[in-house]
């Protein structure tokens, strides 16, 4: 029983890590990304598939911290902590004009992330819908 239980509350808590309770203005739906290119000021969310395609044009910034990085990461994946002191600081070392593609474990955290981005000034931000719980849910891989 105790077992259960705790596998529930572990499926449970993985499962709203990275939500947030903000809303979603200024990007588009999670469920049903409109179009694939970014216009200046606003996020656009894209599906796995989107993702894996368009995201080699740029960088792939994975905000999920080190004990979630640990578990698995997307290849190529520039790890910055978006919940560390010094994030704003360690994104500013990339150009404003550069596609980040950014990630996290269900969405929402990449999501806030990403419209913090805007708001500093970037141009070109893709998030990735789902997650990399739905990276890994499409089949596509992780390197540890």
């Amino acid at each position: 029983m105790k077992s259960t239980l705790f596998s529930a509350l572990l499926l449970f808590l993985s499962s709203t890590a990275c939500q947030s309770p903000s809303s979603s203005e200024g990007s588009q739906s999670a469920t049903a990304p409109s179009s694939t290119t970014a216009a200046a000021g606003s996020v656009v969310t894209l599906t796995v598939q989107e993702f894996a395609t368009q995201s080699s044009k740029g960088t792939i910034l994975d905000v999920r911290t080190a004990g979630e990085v640990a578990q698995g990461k997307i290849e190529g994946a520039l790890v910055i902590d978006y919940y560390s002191p010094n994030f704003l600081d360690q994104v500013s070392q990339i150009s404003k004009d550069q596609e980040l593609y950014l990630y996290c474990a269900v969405g929402a955290r990449s999501e806030e992330a990403a419209r913090l981005l805007v708001q500093q000034g970037y141009t070109k931000v893709y998030h990735l819908q789902g997650g990399i719980q739905g990276w890994s849910q499409e089949g596509m891989a992780v390197v540890r």
